[in-house]
């Protein structure tokens, strides 16, 4: 008989949240031994060694209350919040430039604050268009094998976010986002030669606009040759690959790393340079394996769920962490020209870890709810 009254939450996904749980402890650990050594040298910081890990902590418990929330509320609401999600996301992409609410840090302007609320729209904006797409491209008239009418509408309103996360300038945030969205249309059916397409589209777009900062063309030279600069604009990935290459089979120990005294951003975007240094290849090999199981149990919620929405919503988060982790990587190893994204769950950064739980908790929800409410559940007598 069919019944959908019959329809019960399924057990939480304990490797997900366990592995979610693990990295957190594993990522404020770091910050604070990636961190303390300049702190303390730092008036502007108090000469505080918590100093950072404190407001990652912080960041830790908003982000376990947003996972929380998140598991409680059905996933398919969201559905109905998609299109005022996506636009809530457009609005505080544009906010960084908004006087007094914008804020301007190093040349860029990536943040909004809110009296005492300060966040970077770009984190909030990359789930609000995973979550809007999955609904775009679940509609049953949605054709995505139809470049024009089925793949052009979620494509014009990804252009529009990757122009504004680019523009401030956040390139590195723009790729994830690009590579992202390219997983979900793949996954949603979209041809193989219309993803090319747009790849081919997005690289040239990259050329004509992209070095518009002097810095990235900077950095493309020092990815091609690295060792011409290592003083100036190479120094970061000179130090880092001393790190990582310098930490071997066993590491130098937790908090014995000494590259961390030099990298500039040793616990944000190269944070994973001082776990390479100090752990070494065995246990970096455990952390890297706890952010694929992350992805792994991401995908293989979105294949278990019947739900199209449900899937399209779990792969897309899934290939958010996924990309946003084999990047970081990336550039910490210098094998592609160094850009600005964090470790997920583990770089310093509250906006980053507040929107990723929140993630989890979505992923944890459609993984207790594979067929959702008005859906029939199949049962044999």
């Amino acid at each position: 008989m069919n019944r959908s009254a019959a329809r019960s939450r399924l057990p939480v996904d304990r490797l997900l949240f366990t592995a979610t749980l693990a990295l957190l402890v594993i990522g404020l650990w770091m910050v604070f031994d990636a961190s303390y050594v300049k702190t303390l040298d730092s008036a502007r910081m108090g000469h505080d060694a918590f100093f950072f890990v404190k407001r990652q902590a912080v960041g830790a418990i908003l982000g376990l209350g947003a996972l929380f929330t998140m598991m409680r509320v059905g996933y398919w609401h969201l559905r109905r919040l998609a299109v005022p999600l996506m636009l809530l996301g457009l609005v505080c992409l544009c906010a960084v430039w908004l006087p007094r609410i914008g804020i301007n840090e190093n040349h860029a302007n990536r943040w909004v604050a809110l009296g005492p609320i300060r966040f970077q729209p770009s984190e909030l904006a990359k789930l609000t268009l995973i979550i809007y797409l999955a609904a775009l491209l679940s509609r049953v008239h949605c054709n995505v094998r139809d470049l024009g009418q089925g793949l052009g509408p979620p494509l014009a309103v990804t252009t529009l976010y990757l122009i504004l996360i680019e523009r401030e300038p956040d390139l590195g945030t723009a790729f994830v986002l690009f590579l992202a969205v390219l997983t979900q249309c793949f996954l949603a059916g979209a041809r193989k030669r219309h993803l090319a397409l747009v790849c081919a589209v997005g690289g040239l777009a990259v050329l004509l606009m992209g070095f518009g900062f002097g810095h990235r063309a900077g950095r493309i030279t020092t990815f091609l040759h690295p060792e011409k600069d290592t003083q100036g604009i190479g120094y970061q990935i000179f130090h880092s690959r001393l790190a990582i290459g310098s930490g071997g089979w066993s590491g130098a120990g937790l908090g014995e790393g000494r590259e961390k005294y030099f990298l500039p951003q040793g616990n944000t975007d190269f944070i994973f340079a001082t776990i390479a240094e100090e752990l070494g290849f065995f246990r970096t090999a455990s952390v890297l394996g706890l952010l694929c199981l992350v992805g792994w149990r991401g995908f293989r919620i979105a294949c278990q769920t019947r739900d199209r929405f449900g899937a399209l919503l779990a792969a897309g988060i899934a290939a958010l962490i996924s990309w946003q982790a084999l990047i970081n990587v990336a550039v910490a190893t210098a094998s592609i020209p160094a850009t600005g994204v964090p470790l997920p769950f583990i770089s310093y950064g509250s906006s980053s870890l507040v929107f990723l739980l929140a993630g989890i908790g979505i992923l944890l929800n459609i993984a207790q709810n594979p067929t959702p409410p008005g859906q029939p559940v199949e049962t044999h007598d």
